[in-house]
């Protein structure tokens, strides 16, 4: 697991943190602002919100967002529907919150562990897997709100999504290709990125079809994308 992977090069004080300790903690702060979304004004406030997008988050797993009312969100939730709407004005405002914080929690997290590989000892193989096994963690617990959001009619937070996507893979690219270490750098640098699609590729095919024979809540689908995807960066 990418939490597990050893971070010993002494470099700007990383030495031993988790990524989580590399996170910051508050997610919720990314909805100051937001359309739809009236911040809560006392701490136990806080603690409703989340539980009612944490409640939207675990359902979307199983369910579909037309099918998904209000009131099942603040059942699961253990709140009243007047603290649902004390807190969003809507459905779709309450489901852009949910894609704002998943937006949120996959920046802080997949910028941590891309910290953590820099600043690590390890090889591309051990960077690869660790970037590979966060960023299927991350799309695992949000996978619900993902699939919405794939398929969500006339919705433009997909494009925004693969906007961040690129950006982290641009910021992967030089971080990988340093650790390979070898060969002509704009071939190798082309052939990270073309990795990371085929990656990518894949983890979005299982959040839509889950064809198998593997699930993102194996294991096993870190080590056969890592494999996959060195053995094309190593390809001539």
């Amino acid at each position: 697991m990418a939490d597990d992977l050893p971070c010993r090069k002494q470099r700007r004080g990383w030495v031993g943190k988790t990524i989580s300790e590399l996170m910051p903690q508050d997610t919720l702060a990314a909805l100051d602002g937001q359309q739809g979304f009236i911040p809560p004004r006392y701490g136990r406030a806080g603690h409703t919100t989340k539980a009612l997008l944490e409640a939207g988050r675990e359902l979307l797993r199983e369910r579909p967002l037309d099918g998904l009312t209000n009131q099942e969100i603040c059942a699961a939730a253990h709140v009243t529907t007047g603290a649902f709407y004390g807190r969003f004005n809507s459905k779709l405002a309450f489901f852009r919150a949910l894609q704002t914080v998943m937006a949120e929690e996959a920046d802080q997290r997949m910028a941590a562990c891309l910290t953590k590989v820099e600043t690590g000892d390890g090889g591309l193989q051990a960077g690869v897997r660790a970037l590979l096994s966060e960023m299927r963690r991350v799309v695992l617990r949000h996978q619900g709100v993902l699939r919405a959001t794939i398929l969500e009619a006339n919705g433009n937070a997909w494009q925004g999504f693969k906007q961040r996507r690129a950006a982290f893979v641009e910021r992967s690219v030089p971080v990988l290709a340093a650790l390979h270490g070898g060969g002509d750098k704009a071939a190798l640098q082309r052939r990270i990125r073309i990795a990371f699609q085929f990656a990518i590729g894949s983890i979005i095919n299982a959040i839509l079809n889950n064809p198998g024979p593997l699930r993102l809540t194996s294991k096993e689908f870190d080590e056969e994308l890592t494999r996959a995807f060195c053995a094309y960066v190593d390809s001539e």
